[in-house]
């Protein structure tokens, strides 16, 4: 059966037999049927309930024009018992739709928005507005979002590249490399693939059944996966040897999803595009090879903290606040300017990041391969109507620029693509990245110093941005001072051709809000009124589920809110008003009274109060980043009965004192010395912990520091 892809030698030759053979046999076992779509009815509307609803109304009917008081009585205690067999037929129902889902997180917030009356039908493209003209023509618009999703990017670059005297601007980029990379690295040497990883690449990936153009799902791969590991292995092999990537899968369907405002505006759509599911094997293969170089020769800027291993928003997060109080505890002036990029990982220009490669050690056959498959990609946008059952699409269009949306390789690619930008920053300033978010920290004995540097980090970065063809959004750029609570707000200007950028309050940072004086009171604000919604959406439901769902329900709605970020403002004043909102929802679940203590309730339900939570939190997050903190004995180098706890900076303000490293280690201090002594089994370390708080359920700081340990 794949005789001739083993006797080809040209990889596309290859891979266009494998996928011909294939879809044959995959169109012969999956045939095309049409079906009826299923009416939007309620599955837990058994035969008996239609029946009772029916006698409802006929009793509705002869109660209006009756003035019988028993009737009416009857008509009443009728409704309440079928209320009563509505509620716990839904109950049953959606009791059983968790317990089957795959996704329970998913289906639970399904349920919700149902219930809740916030679930929203998907809604084709009606109309757009073209160039002044309200259209519905489907093919139309299916062209014109094409165009502008292929174009883009193209119009930034336009505008980014040639400067207002009409010169090129970005003619030096290879300048900071070669400036700033004088020693090669060793060049990248790929090996084969096996089948043994082939088979194993294919059934990691999940189990979707959405497709791209070659309508072949990855639920259909991950079952055929045995049957095709050899061939496929022989194919990617041949791809890493030649340098050539198939060309049919640099093709990709495109569905125009909408963000928000004016439904008219086609900038108010975003592509998600789907890839062929053999592409994802290919990538991951490749993936691997370069990840591995990049490590083994420590590539990556440290202060990059996007789409990397062991790196989250939190470690990202507690950077920038930790430069920001460490400067205060300094009695430094503190400024932050917060880039927004105008759509980065679309403006991705392919000769300047196949030029980096070489810095990196990418050369030769592999970077061929790169080139391979970034040249000559397509695209086209698909439209469907769900009222007609018309499906439209748009002519394949060339993509020039940037890094394919919604691949494996595309985030590693821009990672390597800005890797040089943390070089331009000079020593009393710190770049925090996380992917294009692009953040600078910057301390100075005065005002006065700190303008002047800020002013001259933002024209460094500026230069390196416009050399690299990356266009800033000015009017979503900011810049933030910040300062302790009781002293005088200072006024700073930075400029930039002559556009002031703008000095704000607060600042939304990876999903936390961070104010000028890290009082955290506009975070916590927004937290209550979502976990406000939490708690509606949790008493609309609760007739309706079992006390377990509604436990799920808490750690699929409110936990995941409530734990974000909660290592940098759990010890704030305002965060009593999250731990008031928290007890409200425990109550809510349990169907207790407003005054009832909820100790023992968060105790039977295994639920953490948020002062314990805060404290679990910080503490793991201490353990699982134990390279930021120093032990009493690494310090000192004395051997005394508190040489494995963590060594406590000297501090002078309450802010520090309350920020996520001094906090951190004064909590992890306090454990019991049982506990502490299963750090470095981190696992282990997490169970005892989580049980000993579970066992305690602290209300506040106070109670836990109060609490002696052993």
């Amino acid at each position: 059966m794949w005789e001739d892809i083993f006797e080809a030698t040209d990889v596309n030759i290859m891979f266009n037999n494998f996928l011909n053979t294939y879809l044959r046999i995959f169109y012969s076992s999956f045939t095309r049927r049409k079906i009826k779509s299923k009416p939007n009815v309620h599955e837990w509307l058994t035969t008996g309930i239609r029946i009772s609803c029916r006698n409802k109304r006929n009793l509705y009917l002869q109660c209006r024009t009756s003035n019988d008081i028993k009737l009416k009585e009857h008509y009443k205690q009728y409704c309440k018992i079928l209320t009563n067999v509505i509620k716990a037929a839904k109950k049953i129902h959606y009791d059983r739709r968790i317990i089957d889902s795959k996704n329970k997180s998913k289906t639970i917030w399904n349920i919700i928005k149902t219930e809740t009356g916030k679930k929203e039908d998907k809604v084709d493209i009606q109309s757009l507005d073209i160039k002044g003209i309200i259209t519905s023509d489907q093919q139309i618009m299916a062209k014109n979002l094409n165009d502008y999703f292929v174009t883009v990017a193209e119009d930034i670059i336009d505008n980014t590249s040639i400067s207002k005297t009409g010169q090129p601007m970005h003619d030096n980029y290879l300048n900071y490399m070669s400036s700033m990379f004088t020693s090669p690295l060793s060049n990248i040497r790929p090996k084969h693939a096996s089948t043994h990883e082939i088979e194993g690449i294919i059934k990691s990936l999940k189990a979707k059944y959405s497709h791209g153009y070659d309508e072949i799902p990855v639920a259909i791969l991950k079952a055929s996966a045995l049957f095709i590991s050899s061939p496929l292995t022989y194919i990617v092999n041949k791809s890493l040897s030649s340098g050539i990537y198939p060309t049919r899968l640099k093709f990709s369907i495109v569905k125009p999803v909408f963000k928000s405002g004016d439904k008219l505006n086609i900038s108010n759509y975003r592509p998600i595009s789907l890839l062929p599911a053999f592409s994802k094997v290919f990538e991951k293969v490749i993936y691997s090879r370069l990840n591995q170089h990049l490590i083994q020769n420590k590539i990556l800027a440290s202060d990059q903290y996007g789409f990397r291993k062991n790196s989250t928003t939190n470690r990202a997060s507690f950077k920038l606040l930790n430069e920001i109080l460490v400067a205060m505890n300094n009695k430094l002036t503190i400024g932050g300017i917060f880039c927004d990029l105008k759509k980065a990982f679309d403006c991705v220009n392919h000769e300047i990041f196949l030029n980096k490669l070489g810095y990196y050690g990418i050369n030769g056959v592999f970077k061929k391969l790169i080139k391979s498959y970034l040249n000559n990609r397509y695209q086209k946008v698909v439209l469907n109507n769900r009222t007609t059952y018309n499906t439209t699409f748009s002519d394949w269009e060339i993509i020039k620029y940037g890094v394919p949306q919604g691949s494996i390789l595309g985030p590693l690619f821009f990672l390597l693509y800005i890797n040089d930008l943390p070089k331009v920053i000079t020593n009393n300033a710190k770049i925090i990245l996380f992917a294009d978010d692009t953040s600078i920290i910057i301390s100075d004995s005065s005002p006065h110093n700190l303008e002047i540097n800020m002013n001259k980090q933002f024209l460094a970065i500026n230069k390196w941005f416009e050399a690299n063809l990356l266009s800033l959004n000015f009017n979503k750029t900011h810049h933030l001072l910040f300062r302790t609570k009781n002293s005088l707000v200072t006024d700073i200007s930075i400029y930039h051709q002559n556009k002031n950028i703008t000095n704000v309050p607060n600042i939304k940072f990876l999903g936390i809000y961070i104010d000028e004086t890290l009082s955290w009171k506009s975070h916590i604000d927004k937290l209550v009124i979502k976990m406000s919604a939490a708690c509606y959406a949790i008493r609309t439901v609760r007739g309706l589920m079992s006390q377990e769902t509604l436990r799920m329900i808490y750690f699929a709605y409110v936990h995941t809110i409530m734990e974000y970020g909660i290592i940098f403002w759990g010890s704030s004043a305002t965060s009593i008003n999250v731990f008031r909102m928290q007890k409200r929802i425990i109550r809510t679940i349990m169907n207790v009274r407003t005054r009832d203590s909820c100790r023992e309730l968060f105790k039977n339900l295994k639920i953490l109060p948020m002062y314990s939570q805060y404290i679990y939190s910080i503490i793991l997050f201490v353990v699982n980043n134990r390279d930021l903190y120093s032990s009493n004995y690494e310090t000192h180098n004395l051997n005394t009965r508190h040489t494995t706890n963590l060594h406590l900076p000297t501090s002078r303000l309450t802010i520090f004192q309350k920020g996520p490293y001094y906090f951190g280690i004064k909590a992890y201090n306090h454990l019991p010395s049982r506990i502490k002594s299963m750090s470095n089994d981190v696992k282990l370390f997490k169970l005892r912990l989580k049980r000993f708080f579970l066992s305690n359920s602290f209300y506040s700081l106070e109670e836990y520091f109060n609490h002696v340990c052993n």
